[in-house]
């Protein structure tokens, strides 16, 4: 059988990825950020929003007067033991040309 992964779907907020042990497979982002526009991209090994003591696994970031990237992070199936937390920072009053949107793919 083939190693199937789950995936969060295409992501472009803060949250919850999954609320259990997993394996991280990938991360795929595409991001631009415009002028001073800059996008940080987190992902902790994490059940909630609570990251104090948690591990950092993931981060991208991607700043201003860039053209637009498409990235992906294989993991090779790195373990996160509480789940995984999505941390997107982004620019308050983004470009209307900025953007960024991520998906997580895991098992």
């Amino acid at each position: 059988m083939a190693d199937a992964s789950r995936s969060s779907g295409v992501l472009s907020a803060t949250g919850i990825i999954a609320a259990h042990p997993c394996r991280l497979k990938s991360v795929h982002a595409t991001c631009r950020g415009a002028n001073a526009d800059e996008y940080i991209i987190k992902i902790y090994d994490s059940k909630d929003a609570t990251l104090t003591g948690n591990t950092e696994l993931i981060r991208m970031v991607f700043n201003g007067n860039m053209q637009a990237q498409n990235i992906e992070y294989d993991c090779h199936g790195v373990l996160a033991r509480e789940g995984l937390y999505l941390e997107i920072t982004a620019p308050a009053a983004p470009d209307p040309s900025s953007h960024c949107a991520v998906s997580v793919e895991f098992n």
